[in-house]
């Protein structure tokens, strides 16, 4: 799996503010639950509003690598859960700017399982075979219920990924010039490579000028996994077979010593 992460004129809108994150296992015992990707903006911020998408999304991290005995989409709901509580403390507090203002998606990836949720406006593309595919379509009418709308994470998908998908996050603005200027070119590419991408975001420089946001690639590969070609005998039978052989060896020893 390789991570493509690009934040477009950060600074060139008034209000603007995103953030992108990618968590994984900090040692053994979470590389079960495997890979969390994060991607999230405030559309109308102040300056403080920065320090709500890092802590909500550490929050979120915290809580999906809690306990790594779980499956990872137990763990993403952990993480969404813990998220929403904060969202919840905040308003408590008398911080509600981010009600109406803040788009996320997270998206929780081991090996060809993915599991993801979304809130607000943020799309949530699947390339595979030279087509596109609107994931987040089905988490698009997704709504906290009225008597609790700090709950903003209410609702989960999952699915299966194959050899060369690629999973695109996109918030708002940068959406706009990726369908206009480079989802036909990104489609008819072979493979996705850091070159090859900021080639083509080159090539729509001027078009470019007019947006901001972040563009967030997981590309799945299947490079990386080895394959052992000699396992270790460790059934039953493997060590009487390597006795066989070891008594063997020792009686033609004893032939040549005593012959």
């Amino acid at each position: 799996m390789q991570i493509f992460d690009y934040h477009i004129n950060p600074k060139s809108k008034k209000g603007l503010v995103f953030k992108s994150f990618y968590f994984q296992p900090e040692n053994e015992h979470e590389r079960p639950l495997g890979n969390l990707c994060l991607v999230g903006e405030f559309t109308d911020s102040l300056s403080r509003d920065k320090k709500i998408l890092e802590d909500l999304s550490h929050i979120i991290k915290d809580g999906f690598f809690s306990d790594p005995h779980k499956p990872p989409l137990e763990a993403l709901k952990s993480g969404l859960r813990k998220g929403n509580q904060f969202l919840e403390e905040l308003s408590l507090q008398g911080n509600v700017r981010w009600l109406g203002n803040l788009n996320i998606a997270a998206v929780a990836v081991r090996d060809f399982d993915l599991h993801f949720s979304k809130a607000g406006n943020i799309k949530l593309l699947l390339l595979r075979s030279g087509e596109y595919h609107d994931m987040g379509e089905n988490l698009e009418f997704q709504k906290p219920s009225s008597d609790k709308p700090t709950q903003i994470f209410s609702n989960i998908a999952s699915g299966n990924l194959v050899d060369k998908d690629r999973v695109i996050i996109l918030t708002q603005n940068v959406f706009e010039f990726f369908h206009l200027h480079i989802a036909e070119p990104i489609a008819n590419l072979a493979g996705v490579t850091p070159k090859t991408l900021a080639n083509l975001l080159k090539g729509s420089k001027e078009e470019m000028k007019e947006y901001s946001g972040a563009m967030f690639v997981v590309a799945i590969n299947k490079k990386g996994q080895k394959r052992k070609w000699f396992p270790t005998i460790k059934t039953p039978l493997g060590k009487k077979i390597a006795l066989i052989i070891a008594l063997l060896a020792i009686l033609l020893a004893s032939y040549w010593i005593f012959r």
